[in-house]
């Protein structure tokens, strides 16, 4: 396995700091070693992940302007699930669409709460 370098965007880092005003534990950039993925944000105790998807991991819209993920997003989405993770996808474009701090706690909340408890 190769070592890379990663670079974090600024929708990762809006969506962690939003994310560790909900639920406190999630790592950046936790290197998973059954898959050798780095998950962009993790609870490895309890095995959920939170994938930040920007425009690179969708393709293009459809002609009812629906954005379904690339082949390399599956796969590791796959990957990640046949190895015990709970994988949750924030996409660029629903992420953008929120307007205050508030409203993106609220989607985070709504999407990691079933997965904790």
């Amino acid at each position: 396995m190769q070592v890379t370098q990663v670079t974090i965007s600024e929708f990762q880092r809006s969506v962690a700091a939003a994310l560790a005003a909900v639920q406190h534990g999630f790592e950046e950039e936790h290197l998973e070693p059954r898959t050798g993925y780095s998950l962009d944000l993790a609870l490895p105790s309890s095995r959920v992940a939170v994938e930040v998807d920007g425009p690179t991991h969708f393709l293009l819209p459809d002609g009812r302007g629906v954005r379904k993920p690339n082949g390399p997003t599956l796969l590791k989405r796959r990957l990640l699930a046949a190895a015990g993770w709970r994988v949750i996808s924030v996409p660029f474009y629903e992420w953008d669409g929120f307007a205050t701090a508030n409203e993106r706690h609220t989607y985070l909340e709504r999407a990691v709460a079933p997965l904790l408890g």
